[in-house]
């Protein structure tokens, strides 16, 4: 599978790199967070800004991200800014979006950005660029809460993130079947085999897709999300759960 290195992180290659996910609304709550999950065994903390009550506040915004650098230390940090079509807290037009991903870029915090597929539409390939400008790597997400593409779908979406210019494309999907499931796993096979310009996330939410978050050494999956509190979408498991089953099943034995 390719890698994507950052700080120092080889994404992409053995073990699937964990991210434990921000949803505190206030920056004294979320700061601590930070400094919580910098002890803990895990690779990557997402700061979900739609949660943080000033993220249109410019100063309030920087103010947090510099704090929370300095508060996960090494692990990489992964900000988000997820609206509302895409399950997330953010009534944010096209113009505050994209303003919000350069301000964080320009700000020289974030490791990685997400920016989300659909709602950036024709914008994606400028944002991804201004991003890479600043040297922060994109995850370019698409998510469905209300059931799960064909596999064919699921390909073409992740190939379109990839000629767009994501460093880490990623697709969540609700299963209503056990053959959603399998189809979600299919696609991210696929990709891994047929498609190996990017790492890719992948995951079927819900208790049912629980599987999909475990297996993504065997599958193609790169990254997965874990909880250690509150969780910021549905299945996610509990990081104490998670490691050891992640250890493993690994393909590779431990040096």
């Amino acid at each position: 599978m390719p890698c994507v290195t950052v700080r120092g992180c080889r994404i992409g290659e053995g073990r699937p790199k964990v991210i434990l996910p921000i949803v505190e609304q206030d920056r004294t709550d979320i700061l601590a967070r930070g400094r919580a999950f910098a002890g803990l065994e895990a690779d990557c903390v997402e700061f979900r800004a739609d949660w943080f009550s000033g993220w249109r506040n410019a100063d309030a915004l920087a103010r947090c991200l510099t704090g929370l650098r300095q508060a996960v230390g090494e692990k990489l940090l992964l900000v988000t800014l997820r609206t509302r079509p895409e399950g997330g807290q953010a009534d944010a037009a096209p113009e505050e979006y994209d303003d919000f991903c350069r301000r964080v870029c320009a700000g020289g915090c974030a490791d990685l950005l997400d920016i989300e597929f659909l709602p950036a539409g024709e914008r994606l390939p400028g944002l991804i660029a201004a991003a890479h400008a600043r040297g922060v790597a994109v995850v370019c997400s698409s998510h469905d809460f209300s059931g799960t593409p064909s596999c064919r779908e699921m390909v073409d979406r992740l190939c379109a993130m990839q000629r767009a210019g994501a460093d880490l494309p990623k697709l969540a999907v609700m299963p209503q079947s056990r053959r959603d499931l399998l189809a979600l796993l299919a696609a991210t096979a696929e990709m891994a085999e047929q498609h190996p310009a990017t790492p890719v996330i992948t995951m079927s939410m819900g208790a049912l897709g629980g599987i999909s978050r475990l297996c993504g050494e065997a599958m193609g999956s790169a990254m997965t999300f874990a909880c250690a509190g509150k969780a910021s979408a549905p299945g996610q498991i509990e990081l104490d759960v998670l490691n050891p089953v992640l250890d493993r099943l690994r393909l590779e034995p431990l040096p």
